[in-house]
């Protein structure tokens, strides 16, 4: 393969990931909007110690599914990403 098929491929693969991470950006949206949700609904009304007990198990499960997609789409295709650029280089 010569260097500008590479560097074709390079870029596919790097196009590729951005569209991965875009919809794993959305993804994030959505459940940061529903913790937001949690938040103003917790504040707009009187809630009993387990009332917010509940609610801050639901944030935590969206905090902890935010970072592990978070983590999981950037570190492992960002990797990617660097060998590409040091190969172009």
């Amino acid at each position: 393969m010569d260097e500008k098929e590479e560097l074709k491929q390079e870029m596919q693969q790097q196009l590729e990931w951005v569209e991965y991470r875009q919809n794993m950006l959305d993804i994030i949206e959505e459940k940061l909007l529903q913790m937001k949700e949690i938040a103003e609904q917790a504040k707009e009304k009187n809630l009993s110690s387990e009332e917010i007990e509940v609610l801050n198990a639901k944030l935590n499960n969206l905090a902890s599914q935010v970072n592990a997609i978070d983590s999981e789409s950037g570190i492992t295709k960002d990797a990617r990403i660097l060998e590409c650029e040091s190969v172009a280089k």
